[in-house]
């Protein structure tokens, strides 16, 4: 069963451009990788221009078999629906934070959203409060919280 998140970017202008990604979006695959690979502007920009994920990596890579999983997970590389499966482009964008939530539980029934904006990954999910936190810091409290456990 997948783990659906929204990954979104604010833009200069105030509006959020968005992709879907169906699969592992919970704080240690989805979070943890925008977090460590996904923090120049210009990478962020050029993810979210291939439309919707499916599989999200550290790497955008180039077109490939989109059945082809040892492939992918060799070049460490997204798998896109548009590039990968020759699906129509789904470019998502959305007037405000309020309209980007109502995006990603409406349309995509996502579990988590990331949001980068002010030079930082904010995200929404189960381990927050109701409002966006700090990616970072939310990771930090989780792998605390199992380094505490063991």
């Amino acid at each position: 069963m997948a783990t659906r998140s929204v990954i979104a970017k604010k833009q200069d202008n105030g509006q959020i451009k968005a992709s879907y990604c169906h699969y592992d979006g919970y704080l240690e695959h989805v979070g943890e990788i925008l977090n460590k690979h996904y923090t120049d502007k210009s990478k962020i920009d050029a993810l979210l221009n291939e439309g919707d994920i499916s599989c999200l990596d550290k790497n955008i890579g180039e077109k490939i078999d989109f059945d082809d999983f040892e492939l992918r997970r060799k070049n460490e590389q997204c798998r896109f629906y548009h590039r990968d499966r020759d699906e129509k482009l789904a470019l998502e964008v959305l007037d405000d934070v309020a309209e980007l939530e109502s995006y990603a539980n409406d349309d995509c029934c996502a579990e988590y959203i990331y949001l980068f904006m002010e030079n930082k990954w904010y995200v929404l999910g189960y381990e927050t409060k109701g409002d966006f936190e700090i990616l970072e810091d939310l990771l930090l409290a989780v792998n605390v919280s199992k380094n505490e456990s063991n």
